[in-house]
């Protein structure tokens, strides 16, 4: 195996973990896999009830660059808050224990980020349905491998808040002084539209470098709509304090409004029409979506999304839920007839 060619930094990758241990071997083994050697991977054992933390302990006594933190169960954002503390690489990531990365990942990150300084490196990532399912590529719409920021590029706050998709420089993060909100869900939406405000340099890899499984016992599947709606409303208003209170709310207000209408009306919505379509939260989700911006739908990215989703939103506007399940079943009868007919 070859490696990075400079390997002088130090790269930490981060790997909470709690009841995954029939995923967790795929994804260690794809970060010891890492054509860049110089790493510290932290696994966090966040209380695991399952075999998961022997699991961490038997990787740490096979490879000297694995460290374990045991550690009461607090969640995954309090875990992530623990390995970032115990972190000390020049530049992080943080991989979720149920997913893998490309064996490139760390390479190709380290490698833009000292070319340009950046303080974030961005890059695509790929979804994958456990069930089968077709997955899709997910690729931001952002000028590749030079450095950018949110003042020449406020189209940032628009794009996926996920964490696993960045890599980050140490000193900037600690600098920022930001950290995850312990026991909430929907913590990256809460930090990473923070940290665009604080970073001078951004970098965009036009890549595939992470792999996002979609299990249904994951967060994003949750069918708890209404601790969904706490923790998706209590992170964003977090956010939006904090553009009021560093005098950024005006110069950004297009891109918050359309985050807050992505983020706390558009998705959330979608996810309970198709579960509960007489649930209050509908209702409530709408509520605070209008309430926080009362012209939303005229939100100029809203004119931006793609083709399906602009029906979908069309549909939901005019509370026409049994159309929106409808295409959500077209669209699994075509997934299922592309899987059928890719094993054949």
């Amino acid at each position: 195996m070859t490696g990075a060619g400079n390997e002088t930094a130090l790269v930490s990758v981060i790997i909470p973990v709690y009841k995954i241990e029939d995923y967790l071997d795929v994804c260690v083994q794809s970060v010891i896999g890492q054509t860049y050697r110089n790493l510290e991977i932290l696994l966090v054992d966040d209380g695991s009830p399952d075999r998961c933390a022997q699991m961490c302990d038997a990787y740490a006594r096979e490879d000297t660059r694995i460290k374990v933190i045991h550690k009461a169960n607090g969640g995954l954002a309090d875990a992530r808050n623990a390995g970032i503390r115990a972190a000390k690489g020049e530049y992080f990531l943080l991989v979720d224990g149920d997913d893998k990365v490309s064996d490139r990942l760390v390479e190709s990150t380290v490698k833009l980020a000292e070319s340009l300084e950046a303080d974030i490196v961005i890059f695509d990532y790929e979804t994958i349905e456990m069930g089968g399912g077709k997955g899709r590529r997910i690729t931001m719409d952002l000028p590749a491998e030079r450095a950018i920021s949110l003042k020449d590029e406020p189209k940032l706050l628009t794009l996926s808040c996920s964490a696993v998709n960045k890599l980050y420089r140490r000193e900037f993060w600690v600098r920022c002084g930001v950290a995850f909100p312990a026991g909430r869900n929907y913590e990256d939406l809460g930090t990473i539209p923070r940290l665009w405000a604080y970073a001078e340099k951004v970098a965009y890899k036009k890549e595939v470098l992470y792999y996002y499984v979609m299990r249904d016992g994951s967060i994003m599947h949750s069918t708890d709509f209404q601790k969904n709606y706490q923790d998706r409303t209590y992170v964003m208003d977090r956010v939006l304090s904090f553009y009021q209170k560093n005098r950024l709310y005006g110069k950004y207000k297009k891109e918050l409004e359309y985050l807050v209408f992505e983020n706390t009306y558009f998705v959330p919505s979608k996810e309970i029409v198709l579960n509960d379509r007489k649930s209050r939260y509908l209702g409530e989700f709408r509520r605070y979506a209008y309430g926080r911006f009362p012209r939303l739908r005229h939100n100029p990215y809203i004119k931006e999304l793609s083709r399906k989703d602009k029906l979908l939103w069309l549909l939901l506007r005019c509370r026409m839920y049994r159309g929106m399940i409808f295409l959500s079943k077209v669209r699994q009868m075509r997934d299922d007839m592309f899987r059928k007919w890719d094993q054949r």
